[in-house]
């Protein structure tokens, strides 16, 4: 098929508009004709008028000469400068002219295409290792929610566990007192229905603990927790502390000591430190051989404005990598069994709220050593609250 002179024109324009065809038609080395691809890719330098040689790397200036001067079609592999630097290989086709020009045809769409393939790649690169990073830290994320969730339901099981045996043995030691009394052939003497009565109480009261114990903590968790602070007397609450659980300690054969420096005041809520003190001497108490004693101490805290207290026993101690441990939920560090594990952990809860601290350190005599700081009172505080007792029941 023949092609007309109107068919070429056609042709050439349609190269010299295409953004993919690289496209340069040279007359004598200077461009006449450049496609816009051309243009796009290699700047300004490859306006019409321009050097052709200036398009190309020195590399290819020779090869290109020598495809300028060749008499017959032949493809040309040239090495061009891109505008905004760096040089590319390009494959021409160089067609010599009737009026002596040559025309060079290269594919300016497949390093762009290459080029796009690249980014693109690393796009993708880099997203997928973005994902890979997600991915791993939401396995970790799930992971770590299973092994919470493992870990509550084996909590939950120790403690149905444990508050089963604690009221069990409290029921039992009832039905125990209560079947000595329906069983006795004469009625019983005052020092004896004193006696069994005692025992009643007590056990009614480590049931009623066990269950303010659950109710408190269930409080603690979710926040609603709350004290009425004001001005207190460590002394006074110790006293009282002493007071009741002195039945308790007589029946484990452990006597319980007191000592306070001086005037010990602290602005806190009566019953709630109270209920701390319960707490560690009851805890002592469990951990502390028959024939020794728990100590009780009060002292203030030197430069801090804090009053200390510090409750010993004579038991077996905590290991230092044990000790911030005892505070957590459902604990119970061997000796006798005691409650649901339930009283440190609340201990610690009521003291935070004070604005104190609580920790556990070896004692003197090699035993544990409980002790929590509380906040004196400003002067504001007025003097009629310390009057006014402890308030702890």
């Amino acid at each position: 098929m023949a092609v007309t002179q109107p068919d070429a024109a056609a042709l050439l324009g349609a190269l010299l508009a295409s953004q993919d065809d690289l496209l340069l038609v040279v007359q004598r080395g200077e461009i006449t004709h450049a496609s816009a691809a051309a243009g796009r890719l290699l700047g300004g330098a490859a306006a019409p008028g321009g050097d052709a040689a200036s398009l190309f790397h020195e590399s290819s200036r020779e090869k290109l000469a020598a495809a300028l001067a060749h008499e017959a079609p032949a493809t040309w592999e040239l090495q061009v400068c891109r505008e905004h630097g760096g040089q590319e290989a390009v494959t021409f086709l160089v067609v010599p002219a009737a009026d002596g020009s040559r025309v060079l045809l290269g594919r300016a769409f497949l390093w762009d295409e290459a080029r796009r393939r690249e980014a693109t790649a690393i796009a993708l690169t880099s997203e997928l290792a973005n994902l890979t990073r997600e991915l791993a830290t939401k396995g970790a994320e799930l992971e770590a929610a299973r092994a919470g969730l493992e870990e509550l339901g084996r909590q939950r099981e120790d403690f149905m566990s444990i508050v089963s045996h604690d009221l069990k043995s409290s029921l039992n030691a009832i039905r125990l007192q209560a079947a000595l009394l329906q069983q006795a052939q004469s009625d019983p003497t005052p020092a004896q229905r004193a006696t069994i009565a005692g025992r009643l109480l007590r056990n009614v009261d480590r049931m009623t603990a066990l269950i303010s114990d659950i109710l408190d903590a269930a409080l603690a968790d979710a926040g609603e927790l709350r004290i009425a602070a004001r001005r207190l007397s460590m002394e006074d609450v110790v006293a009282e502390v002493v007071d009741t659980i002195a039945p308790i300690a007589a029946e484990a054969g452990v006597q319980i000591r007191s000592a306070a420096a001086g005037a010990a005041l602290v602005r806190g809520d009566g019953r709630r430190v109270y209920q701390v003190l319960v707490n560690l001497v009851e805890n002592a108490i469990r951990h502390t051989p028959p024939g020794t004693d728990v100590l009780i101490e009060i002292e203030l805290a030197a430069g801090d404005g804090c009053v200390r207290c510090a409750v010993e026993d004579a038991g077996p101690g905590v290991a230092p990598e044990e000790r911030a441990a005892v505070f957590e939920r459902f604990r119970r560090q061997g000796g006798r069994a005691g409650r649901a594990g339930l009283g440190l952990h609340i201990a610690q809860r009521i003291v935070a709220l004070h604005g104190g601290s609580i920790w556990v350190e070896a004692g003197a005599r090699g035993g544990a050593r409980f002790v929590f700081e509380l906040p004196s009172p400003g002067d504001a505080d007025g003097s009629a609250d310390a009057a006014a007792g402890t308030g702890a029941r």
